[in-house]
């Protein structure tokens, strides 16, 4: 059966051809639409911090040590009591099902649990808290918008910790949607047969109504105007009241924001600017995340994402300060190219070159990964 997302069907494994995270992308524009790839790979206005969040890398060398045995290296890392192959976890990201109507989120984490990674299942997803829960991963993390109705998220927020997953990561950048030009050029819709099945819990008659509309988004369109756009930090005392599952929050760049979220007793921090897609000429997350380290002064890990796309990088931002890094759009693009067999070539492939990459600079572990391994960007 064809994606309603893409123009044809799924390579099988054995002819999956892509050699690194840059090509999966190249050859994923192939295979989408116009519609769903410019919803995936686009930004907010200029798309300026888009291209920021790959160039900041740029910006650092690496320095390695010679004449140390690296006959063997370990890349396995675990924090807040997960543990992955690799100090990488799958990015929260919206509708999966635009890459893969049969697969959907489901294939993305069975292919991160098939790695060893943790996977992180959206709010905005195409498929249910039970289907992921059916996958047996036992490293999934329920990522969570939060909305007007209180009673909608503390079910979110039940039913996720009654389904096992290990921890809440809520996104704090969205109160309201960036300025996504393409996806109004396109006139961007859900693609029929595709539902929004965590969001069905939005009222029952506004659903109805919704799941009636004639382009399929109405869920959508619903969902936007429910977000809670008068969040405040009080919210987190509130969650915290509700669950016993650790708070991650994402989205944070400001240092003052990092002292802020760890006064009011999150568990972990996620340095972001949700991939460009936001506030346009906000700066990358790998550039805030030194001053957000030090802010945060070890009393909780600090994540980071945006453009990463080679082992290298994972290597700088943890020689930065970062306990791990997410991984977004390149998952999206091997799902799309391959379904779940393309999702575990992606991660495959990322933990390859992290893994030769730290023999490389002389690191047999992860908790060799330091700043001394960086020269800094005034040198360059």
């Amino acid at each position: 059966m064809q994606n309603p997302g893409c123009h044809g069907a799924l390579a099988p494994a054995s002819e999956l051809t892509f050699l690194n995270l840059v090509e999966v992308e190249e050859q994923a524009r192939e295979c989408l639409t116009k519609m769903a790839y410019d919803y995936y790979s686009a930004g907010s206005d200029t798309c300026s911090t888009v291209a920021e969040n790959r160039a900041y890398f740029s910006r650092y060398r690496l320095l390695p040590r010679m004449l140390r045995d690296v006959s063997r290296v370990d890349t396995c890392h675990e924090i807040f009591g997960i543990r992955s192959s690799m100090p990488v976890w799958v990015a929260p990201m919206a509708m999966h099902g635009l890459a893969d109507s049969q697969g959907r989120e489901v294939a993305t984490c069975r292919a991160a649990a098939a790695c060893g990674v943790p996977f992180t299942f959206s709010t905005v997803a195409t498929s249910s808290l039970a289907e992921i829960q059916a996958t047996g991963h036992n490293a999934a993390i329920f990522q969570l918008y939060v909305i007007r109705n209180r009673n909608v998220v503390r079910r979110w927020v039940t039913e996720a910790e009654e389904r096992g997953f290990k921890a809440l990561m809520v996104t704090v950048d969205a109160q309201r949607l960036g300025n996504r030009e393409a996806d109004a050029r396109n006139k961007f819709t859900l693609p029929p047969g595709l539902a929004l099945r965590n969001l069905e819990y939005l009222s029952a008659g506004s659903t109805a109504q919704a799941r009636d509309s004639a382009d399929g988004s109405g869920l959508m369109r619903l969902f936007t105007a429910e977000v809670d756009d008068s969040l405040t930090w009080e919210f987190i005392p509130w969650l915290r009241s509700i669950t016993r599952l650790p708070i991650i929050v994402k989205g944070l760049l400001s240092p003052a924001d990092a002292e802020l979220a760890v006064q009011y007793g999150v568990d972990g921090i996620v340095v972001s600017n949700h991939g460009g897609r936001q506030l346009d000429f906000a700066p990358s997350g790998l550039e805030m995340l030194p001053a957000v380290v030090a802010a945060v002064q070890g009393r909780v890990p600090v994540l980071v994402d945006g453009g990463v796309r080679r082992g290298t990088d994972v290597i700088k931002a943890l020689a930065l300060g970062a306990s791990a890094v997410l991984l977004g759009r390149p998952v999206l693009y091997g799902l799309a190219v391959g379904g779940q067999a393309g999702v575990e070539r992606v991660l495959q492939l990322l933990r390859n070159e992290i893994e030769l990459s730290m023999a490389l600079a002389g690191c047999t572990s992860v908790r060799d990964i330091g700043p001394s391994l960086l020269l800094p960007p005034s040198r360059l």
